[in-house]
């Protein structure tokens, strides 16, 4: 099980890019995730409708986004994945980023995970690449989002408290 340090990291402005960008990482022995869900009200054509999210690399301008319109996971080499998981109104999803301990960095590296309505979707996406910056990102067309990033204690539908590390990328 993962050890969560500060109950939580929440992304909130300048606080998570000046956790996400720090030059010289302290020594933790612990995983720190970081997680924010979105629900997603549709409000015109069904058929239109539009919402993508993710994380976006600060240095490169890539992405790792779930384009739920079409139940695709696109990672930074924009290699699609795609599952079964259809998009309906109210729907809440979720997106997470897991850094690994300092001590294991030579030997893992980060990942992204997806979540819909409270269950994972499909495998993590590895972050080969510069990962000391993401923010979140989201996109939408004809829908509105609700987002969460833990302010005020506010629970999420994913149990951030029983995530595993993965052990299965795509």
């Amino acid at each position: 099980m993962m050890k969560i340090l500060n109950i939580l990291i929440v992304w909130r402005g300048k606080e998570f890019l000046q956790k996400i960008r720090s030059k010289k990482p302290h020594i933790y022995f612990n995983y720190s995730l970081y997680y924010f869900e979105v629900k997603c009200k549709i409000e015109k054509n069904i058929d239109e409708k539009r919402l993508n999210i993710g994380v976006k690399n600060c240095s490169t301008r890539k992405s790792v986004v779930f384009l739920t319109n079409s139940a695709i996971i696109r990672n930074e080499k924009n290699e699609k994945f795609k599952f079964s998981t259809p998009f309906n109104n109210n729907d809440i999803f979720g997106c997470g980023l897991v850094y690994p301990p300092t001590n294991k960095l030579n030997e893992e590296f980060p990942y992204v995970f997806f979540t819909q309505n409270g269950k994972q979707i499909g495998k993590g996406i590895l972050l080969m690449e510069n990962s000391e910056s993401y923010k979140p990102h989201i996109g939408l067309k004809c829908c509105s989002v609700e987002a969460n990033f833990g302010k005020d204690l506010e629970s999420f539908e994913y149990d951030i408290t029983k995530h595993l590390t993965l052990k299965e990328f795509c």
